[in-house]
């Protein structure tokens, strides 16, 4: 079991990577949305499409990371 500076490293990394992932996933998302009317097309792009695909999957990784530290501290494992 890690030490308790090494748990809190890792709380720190996991809230830090959510907060990351959060907002490429929101920046992506963003980025879809304008392609629609009344600024775009209403055709966003392959490649923008599959950014917020990425970006939405990276961002379930990291929820998924804190949810389990979460349940650790409320386990009293942490």
């Amino acid at each position: 079991m890690a030490n308790v500076d090494e748990q809190r490293a890792e709380e720190l990394a996991a809230m830090n990577n959510e907060r990351r992932t959060f907002e490429r996933r929101q920046r992506a998302f963003q980025k879809v949305i304008q392609q629609f009317a009344p600024q775009g097309n209403g055709a966003p792009a392959k490649a923008d499409l599959e950014e917020l695909d990425t970006a939405d999957a990276d961002h379930r990784k990291a929820v998924a990371a804190m949810d389990r530290i979460s349940e650790e501290i409320r386990a009293g494992k942490r």
